[in-house]
């Protein structure tokens, strides 16, 4: 909190007080002196409105996690004992783009702006800095409030290249299909469905999607994956380790990941769990010995290694991934779970 400061109204009342009273003393008039106490009395009443004021709380509503490239509102309310006019400034990071200004009614409807999320990361919010002035506008006091939120930056998802789609189809399909049981019955395909579930023949007649249902369907196989990067090469390998873990999340395979973060176990469709933890991650090495998948970020470039085959990291087109919910699994690609895979960057 700072001491008052008048406005550019302010001052140019004080610049009319004062010549008015140098004239007032060099010719002695009457007038002059009506027009002064006036003057003098708002200014007075504008430092003291600003010296009960209380100080603000600024209460802020964040967008959800997203992508690069996804644009997302936040929302300031600004709230005081005092009702008052008030620009409001919020700090944003670097990784954020936006313009975080605006005048509101302390108490009234709140601020809202856009930020386009441009890296990777976890991005501070705030704090906000409140600019209050009185009813006439001739004095301002500025309040650096409390509080930050932060926004989540997922990493950018691909499609895998043809090459490492393949493999991985062969480690989220399980070898034997009819290991899952007898068939059972036809029902809607619904997107947590694998596609290898689908019933083509059926869907064609009924010209909407079917999968087959089985009894006594086991679980489907969980894949290990490493991955690691040298320093300054983080971000690519979050890439390349959210691609195979969403590939794999979507047609029905578990995951356990494992980075210079930490290890996350991941059940079917939590590809919102494996993006949050993507995006927190730093450079670094992991033990990768016993690991089906490998993902490896270096300067000479990004590989994912499978069943002992280096595959360069080359992705296809970009996935849409903004929401970061948990049940999206459109466009996934299948996978066989006893052979190794590995990328690296």
């Amino acid at each position: 909190m700072r001491r008052i400061r008048p406005t550019r109204r302010g001052f140019a009342v004080v610049l009319i007080v004062a010549v008015a009273a140098g004239m007032s003393t060099t010719f002695g008039s009457r007038s002059l002196d009506a027009m002064i106490l006036p003057a003098v009395v708002a200014l007075g009443g504008a430092v003291v409105q600003l010296l009960l004021l209380d100080a603000p709380t600024v209460t802020r509503g964040t967008p959800p996690a997203g992508d690069p490239g996804t644009t997302g509102t936040v929302s300031l309310a600004v709230d005081a004992d005092t009702s008052a006019t008030a620009t409001v400034r919020d700090r944003l990071p670097p990784g954020l783009d936006g313009d975080a200004r605006g005048t509101v009614l302390v108490g009234g409807e709140p601020l809202t702006y856009d930020v386009t999320y441009r890296e990777r990361g976890v991005h501070d919010l705030g704090p906000a800095v409140v600019h209050a002035r009185d009813v006439l506008g001739l004095a301002r006091r500025e309040f650096v409030t409390a509080g930050r939120d932060s926004v989540v930056v997922y990493p950018r998802v691909f499609d895998p290249s043809p090459a490492v789609a393949e493999r991985l189809r062969g480690l989220s399909t399980p070898a034997d299909t009819a290991e899952r049981g007898a068939f059972d019955h036809l029902r809607e395909y619904t997107r947590s469905d694998s596609l290898r579930d689908v019933h083509w023949k059926s869907s064609a007649k009924r010209d909407d999607l079917v999968v087959q249902e089985f009894v006594d369907d086991g679980d489907g196989p969980t894949v290990t994956v490493a991955a690691s990067a040298e320093a300054g090469r983080a971000d690519r390998m979050a890439e390349a380790a959210a691609t195979v873990g969403y590939t794999l999340l979507a047609e029905g395979a578990g995951v356990v990941l494992t980075t210079p973060s930490g290890r996350v176990t991941l059940a079917p469709g939590e590809t919102g769990r494996l993006l949050a933890h993507l995006a927190r991650v730093g450079d670094g090495a992991v033990p990768d010995r016993d690991a089906d998948v490998i993902v490896r970020a270096a300067a000479d470039g990004t590989t994912v290694r499978i069943d002992g085959a280096s595959l360069p990291f080359d992705p296809e087109r970009r996935r849409s991934v903004a929401s970061g919910s948990d049940d999206e699994s459109d466009g996934g690609v299948p996978v066989d779970t006893d052979r190794a895979v590995e990328v690296s960057a």
